[in-house]
């Protein structure tokens, strides 16, 4: 069965700003089937992009499935790639795309390899399975793969039909589902040899899950009960029985498993700046004995049954009391006959009662230095839930619980649903008064980073490759990028950062030059111009740090400055000079 093995190092990167740790070990790929497992690339367009990543690839046995939606261009390139001995597969998602592929391939001169994509019975009822299915997005009925057959034998282009493709959905939750929809397609797969297919390649698409809240169930969305080994199993067992009894030879098996194998890839580290929690006002004696004198007869009332409540052990009627209480105190204030301190007073009576009797909410909200919209879009838009612990201070026991609210203006901007059907999380009491705690969130590689987008002008985390070594901690940092920067974010909203600058420049000559002294003179003038510029070269997060990621490269290699180069009213490049002391970003 194929295997793969990923290796995750652990860095702490000194960073304020988001950054998502790129971990790359080694992959080793072993069969133990006399089916063959080959490596396999898949693209969808743009094709051209594609055609560069792949270009001077040494294996021409390795796949490039061109999947998706196509156009005259995305079939032209992938029969050129053809031509550059590029193992290309057109995987026909329409009907109509193979009339362009005929087309094409004929006067290109190029005999292509084609497949195409099924609409499969089998349906997965997960959360993922709106892909599957007689009315799935992608796929050809049974009633259009006769009609391609028929047109590629009317065309004698039977032979190039080689490969058969299926995605049942993301997430799969069992291999008995899974090997439902496998034999299914092995069965369309032996069918389409009877008709005369020279085919080759079963193309088993996605659907490998990922154990994300570890409980290996399967009645959870982020969860699946079962391991590499067992899938594999599965998914060569059904094609194997469905072939023998239909005397078939045994295809070559390829899988497009982009969630299982790159989710391991990335960790996100970020910072959570500050906490907070619902702070309980002073308890003033007499400012409540003035509060209980200037109180409405209903407002007394409530207060009196409070009292007799509470003496008699009636607690959830001193709860009912309470809250009675507080509307109406509130009600008087909103029509201005109750000032604010008596306001103050009722909330300190209250909250007294919810803390004598166990019910107040202690949870904190730690607010963190990135935007969930930007680095963990999947958590907002579909509610999938990530794996999020503290990455450091673990030998000291959580003493706090907390959600996780992000820097955005957006109310949606928090995360206050975790692993285990938690609404908190526990964490650590910030020390210092905040700053320097840091979390990761893991396996967030697939799809998260080419999800976001610039949502309140918030761009990606810096970015950081980590790989494995041979060294004293294992691991190397062998690349380092920053995030866009606020020009870069400017930029992508149509706006034009170098004449922002500009403005702001003649502003501080206006308003600081000559006579105007209020600004400190000449040489602040300048530091303050440059300071200006520093801010539209900085990421647009917030920075408590003075050690922070910087584009300043030194053999290759990324490091950040112990002292901040922007506070010397000097140009960040100019301030990289070879006498300069430096030091890693990693522990």
């Amino acid at each position: 069965m194929p295997t793969v093995a990923v290796c995750v190092d652990t860095a702490a990167v000194v960073s304020s700003p988001p950054v998502s740790v790129l971990a790359v070990g080694p992959t080793n790929t072993t069969t133990t089937t006399t089916t063959p497992v080959f490596p396999t690339t898949n693209w969808t367009p743009s094709m051209s992009s594609a055609l560069y990543k792949v270009d001077g690839w040494g294996s021409s046995d390795a796949l490039l499935i061109c999947n998706g939606f196509k156009d005259a261009e995305y079939i032209s390139l992938a029969l050129v790639a053809r031509k550059l001995a590029l193992n290309t597969v057109i995987v026909l998602e329409q009907e109509e795309e193979l009339d362009l592929v005929i087309q094409l391939s004929t006067s290109l001169g190029v005999r292509p390899v084609i497949g195409f994509r099924a609409k499969l019975r089998t349906k997965h009822s997960g959360h993922f399975g709106s892909t599957s299915g007689e009315k799935g997005k992608f796929g050809l009925t049974t009633t259009q793969i006769l009609r391609i057959v028929k047109k590629l034998q009317n065309a004698g282009m039977i032979d190039c039909l080689q490969l058969l493709h299926f995605h049942i959905g993301s997430q799969i939750p069992t291999t008995e589902l899974l090997a439902d929809g496998v034999s299914e397609a092995a069965q369309i797969y032996c069918e389409l040899v009877r008709l005369g297919a020279n085919m080759q390649v079963i193309d088993i698409g996605g659907g490998l899950g990922i154990d994300y809240d570890g409980s290996k169930s399967t009645d959870s969305d982020i969860s699946v009960a079962y391991d590499l080994e067992e899938y594999a199993l599965a998914v060569i067992r059904a094609i194997r029985d469905v072939c023998d009894r239909k005397s078939v030879k045994h295809p070559i098996v390829c899988s497009e498993s982009g969630r299982a194998i790159v989710s391991h890839h990335s960790i996100l580290i970020f910072e959570a700046v500050s906490a907070s929690m619902y702070d309980t006002p002073a308890k003033n004696p007499a400012l409540l004995q003035y509060f209980i004198e200037e109180l409405t007869e209903e407002a007394l009332a409530d207060y009196r049954n409070l009292t007799a409540a509470a003496i008699r052990g009636e607690y959830d009627t001193c709860l009912l009391y309470a809250d009675q209480l507080k509307q109406r105190c509130v009600e008087k204030f909103k029509e201005g006959t109750l000032g604010i301190e008596q306001l103050a007073a009722v909330d300190g009576l209250c909250d007294l009662v919810s803390e004598a009797l166990g019910v107040n909410d202690s949870v904190r909200t730690y607010h963190m230095n990135l935007s969930v919209f930007t680095s963990i879009p999947d958590f907002w838009g579909i509610g999938q839930l990530f794996p999020i612990i503290p990455i450091h201070r673990l030998d000291e026991k959580p003493a706090a619980r907390g959600i996780l609210s992000d820097l955005t203006c957006d109310s949606d901007g928090k995360i206050d649903k975790f692993i285990g059907g938690e609404s908190s999380l526990p964490l650590h009491e910030l020390e210092g008064g905040g700053g320097r705690y840091y979390l990761g969130m893991f396996l967030g590689g697939a799809y998260e980073e080419a999800l976001g987008g610039f949502h309140n002008l918030f761009g990606g985390p810096s970015v950081v490759r980590v790989s494995q070594s041979d060294g004293p901690h294992s691991f190397a940092v062998t690349r380092a990028v920053p995030g866009p920067s606020c020009s870069d974010v400017l930029r992508v909203m149509q706006h034009e950062p170098e004449l922002m600058f500009e403005t702001l420049k003649h502003r501080i000559e206006e308003y600081c030059g000559g006579d105007n002294n209020h600004c400190g003179g000449t040489n602040n003038n300048a530091a303050l111009a440059s300071s200006l510029a520093m801010s539209f070269h900085n990421m647009p997060y917030l920075s408590t740090s003075s050690c922070s990621l910087t584009a300043a490269i030194n053999n290759g290699l990324y490091y950040c400055a112990e002292e901040d180069v922007y506070n010397n009213g000097g140009d960040a490049a100019a301030a990289v000079g070879d006498d300069e002391q430096w030091s890693y970003c990693i522990a």
